[in-house]
């Protein structure tokens, strides 16, 4: 071989295929003719390792990446993720960039998720939000989020090396869009946008994905499906990212209060209450909620927290009537399948599942 060193794992084999493919892609300063002779070599080591499913302590992101593939399917994912050089921008606006980076984003990880966000006009937020690899070393302390240093993304000890490669490639290609004529002693911040980067967020926490092997028609085993209730639906829709769950605190011990749930760097879950300084803000939101069946009020004269106190007599009754439909005809779905345990216990919660 002449590209390929010691190869003791699959992983191992995608983790050198991928550090040539970046030293020898046509788009990044190499020959056609070299990354053929790399892919030649690929295939061939490939065969030989294809069915290896070892798995280590010191996961380096590669181990499941594009699994399922072929070689040929494998070599051209990375070729195309890889595939732009040199600086884009023509002054397309932070708007415009935010919509060539969706496209760009769909086309060269179509088995990743991503969050593109623009504020203030002039600032992005890009963050992975899920993929088929480890992203974080088991010895670092972040465990499903981290915000990004987008300038040292190579030397982040706590990312793995295809976590490294993925939001290095992603930085690069979106600030080929951007301008720097900064100057210390004048316009220090003259730039197209600023740019802030991470894995995971405080509501979003990082999830791994290993897509699922496509199965042909019919192959799939059945699994019982029964449209939403048009009551579920309007409560979920009225809470939206929120719902109602206790606090830690004394003062609002055994209140139901309306909240988010967020997530710190190192996994830790949290519940925060939703405190409203103005109560015409919390009346906004009530307004919602009580459109929807749901009786809430807040916790102080202008404003604070939102506390449920129950459901309208005629929400809880079309509550409790969705969630008997829902019942029988999970019945009636387990009895045609053959599979009648459980069933009581599946729908027991429903009425209670937005609490």
């Amino acid at each position: 071989m002449k590209y390929f060193t010691t190869i003791s794992s699959l992983a191992e084999l995608k983790k050198q295929y991928r550090k040539l493919a970046i030293e020898n892609h046509p788009d990044k300063g190499g020959t056609t003719e070299a990354m053929q002779q790399i892919n030649l070599e690929f295939e061939k080591l490939f065969a030989v390792w294809k069915n290896d499913t070892g798995t280590t302590d010191t996961a380096t992101g590669y181990e499941s990446d594009y699994a399922e593939a072929s070689a040929k399917e494998y070599t051209d994912y990375v070729y195309n993720e890889y595939r732009y050089r040199g600086s884009n921008y023509k002054g397309q606006s932070p708007e415009e960039v935010v919509d060539i980076l969706h496209i760009w984003l769909k086309e060269t990880y179509p088995r990743y998720k991503f969050s593109v966000t623009r504020k203030h006009y002039d600032s992005i937020g890009i963050y992975l939000i899920r993929a088929d690899f480890e992203a974080f070393f088991k010895e670092s302390a972040c465990k499903c989020s981290k915000q990004l240093n987008h300038y040292h993304i190579e030397k982040d000890k706590d990312l793995t090396d295809r976590a490294r490669e993925v939001m290095d490639n992603v930085y690069r290609f979106v600030n080929s869009y951007n301008f720097d004529d900064s100057d210390a002693m004048t316009d220090y911040f003259h730039c197209n946008f600023y740019l802030n980067m991470g894995i995971g967020t405080w509501e979003k926490p990082y999830k791994i994905e290993i897509p699922k092997l496509q199965a042909k028609k019919g192959t799939l085993p059945p699994v019982f499906k029964h449209p939403e209730g048009a009551t579920h639906k309007a409560i979920r829709q009225a809470l939206g990212k929120a719902r109602f769950s206790y606090i830690e605190s004394k003062k609002y011990s055994g209140m139901l209060i309306l909240g988010e749930d967020h997530y710190s760097d190192g996994g830790e879950h949290h519940f925060w209450g939703l405190n409203y300084s103005s109560g015409k803000m919390a009346r906004k939101r009530i307004d919602k909620l009580q459109a929807a069946g749901i009786i809430c009020k807040t916790t102080g004269w202008n404003g604070g927290y939102i506390r449920f106190t129950g459901y309208t007599p005629e929400t809880e009754a079309l509550l409790e009537k969705e969630r008997q439909e829902w019942i029988e005809a999970k019945k009636a779905w387990d009895l045609e399948h053959g599979n009648e345990e459980n069933m009581e216990a599946e729908g027991a919660s429903r009425l209670s599942s937005y609490l």
